[in-house]
C-alpha cells in the first residue's frame, strides 16, 4: 500500500523525508497474531495515528502534565492488535496507552487522540459536540468526517491513504498542526449547521 498525497501542489523532498520513517516502520512491522488478522489498511492507519503525534502540538499545560499519552478508539475495532502495538512507543516522553470505548459517553476526556470508527458515522456530529470542549484530536474515516467537524479524516482512494483536515476545528481545540502535514492534505471547512 502506498501513501498518497491528496494535494494538487507538488510535494517537496523534505516532506517525503519526514514520512520515510513511517513507511519503513510499516514495512518492518512483523506479522500479527494469525488468530486476529488485521488488514494492511488498518496496520497503516495505526502507524499513521502514531505519526500524527509528530505533526500536532497540544496545549502546553497538557504536555507538562505527567501521565500517559492516551490514544482512544470509539466504536468498532478494525485495528485489533495493530493499535495495541503502539503501546511500546512514547510521545514526548510519555508512554502511549490505548483505550477502546463502545459509547461516546464513556470516552476518557484525557484522551489526546480519539479515532472515531465508521460504525459511529450516524452519530459523528453529537460525538464531536461532546468532545469539543477538550483539546482532543479527533480522527476518523467516515465519508464527510472532516466536514461534520472531525479534525483529521483518513481518505482511502485507489488503495492509497490521504488526509482531509478541518483546520478551523483543530484551531478551536487549541491544537496546532504542522505545516508539512497541512501541505500534504486537503483543507476543508465544517458544514453550516
Amino acid at each position: 500500500m502506498q501513501f498518497r498525497i491528496n494535494n494538487p501542489l507538488p510535494a517537496r523532498r523534505s516532506q517525503w523525508r519526514l514520512l520515510l520513517p513511517l513507511l519503513v516502520a510499516l514495512c518492518a512491522a512483523g506479522p500479527l497474531s494469525a488468530s486476529e488478522p488485521v488488514s494492511t489498511e488498518y496496520k497503516l492507519k495505526s502507524v499513521l495515528l502514531y505519526k500524527l503525534t509528530r505533526f500536532v502540538e497540544w496545549p502546553e499545560q497538557l504536555t507538562r502534565r505527567p501521565g500517559r499519552f492516551k490514544i482512544c478508539l470509539l466504536g468498532r475495532d478494525d485495528f485489533g492488535p495493530a493499535l495495541q502495538a503502539l503501546e511500546k512507543y512514547q510521545v514526548a516522553g510519555s508512554s502511549i496507552q490505548v483505550l477502546r470505548f463502545k459509547q461516546s459517553e464513556q470516552v476518557d476526556t484525557d484522551c489526546r487522540i480519539v479515532f472515531i470508527s465508521a460504525s459511529k458515522q450516524p452519530f459523528i456530529k453529537s460525538i464531536i459536540k461532546r468532545l469539543d470542549p477538550y483539546p482532543i484530536l479527533t480522527v476518523g474515516e467516515s465519508s464527510d468526517f472532516s466536514a461534520q467537524g472531525g479534525m483529521i479524516q483518513f481518505v482511502l482512494e485507489n488503495k492509497k491513504i490521504g488526509f482531509k483536515i478541518n483546520l478551523q476545528k483543530a484551531n478551536a481545540g487549541k491544537l496546532k498542526i504542522a505545516a508539512p502535514l497541512l501541505q500534504m492534505s486537503t483543507i476543508v471547512k465544517a458544514k453550516q449547521q
